[in-house]
């Protein structure tokens, strides 16, 4: 997984007003946003667009949070998930963890507690990135050994 030079967001919540004050957080940022107000737009922005990372409430119309977080974890096991709740209870937070989320934030929360959130999940990305280059290498190395001792 190759990290790009602007990583994208996707921001899925069924607050509009959550979704476009977050966005506009991310205009003038390293990442471009995208933004899903309902699980088919947000599942059709996954499968149209390359999302690195995906803010994902937990409390959606018609669907648990943790069946879609769930879901993008067996199709899209690349997307780093950062849930996001106004109704945060620790068995909730231990859940969304054990299922692949990156985090959690619980709503209200401070611009700057996302600031670090991302720079964490980027370093992540990007030691995955160069642990991927690296076991490559190993193999390519591992490869060459075996033909020269032959």
């Amino acid at each position: 997984m190759a990290t790009p030079d602007k990583l994208k967001i996707l921001i899925l919540d069924d607050e509009k007003q959550f979704t476009e004050e977050l966005g506009d957080f991310f205009l003038n940022s390293a990442f471009e946003s995208f933004q899903a107000n309902t699980v088919e737009d947000g599942k059709q922005i996954l499968k149209d667009r390359e999302i690195n990372i995906l803010f994902l409430d937990l409390r959606l119309p018609g669907i648990d949070g943790l069946d879609v977080l769930k879901e993008v974890k067996q199709l899209y096991p690349q997307i780093e998930v950062i849930i996001v709740s106004a109704h945060a209870d620790m068995d909730t937070v231990q859940k969304s963890i054990q299922l692949g989320a990156f985090d959690y934030l619980r709503k209200p929360f401070r611009y700057i507690d996302i600031q670090i959130i991302l720079e964490r999940v980027t370093k992540y990305m990007q030691m995955q990135q160069k642990l991927t280059e690296l076991e490559k290498q190993v193999g390519e190395l591992s490869k060459l050994m075996k033909t020269k001792t032959r």
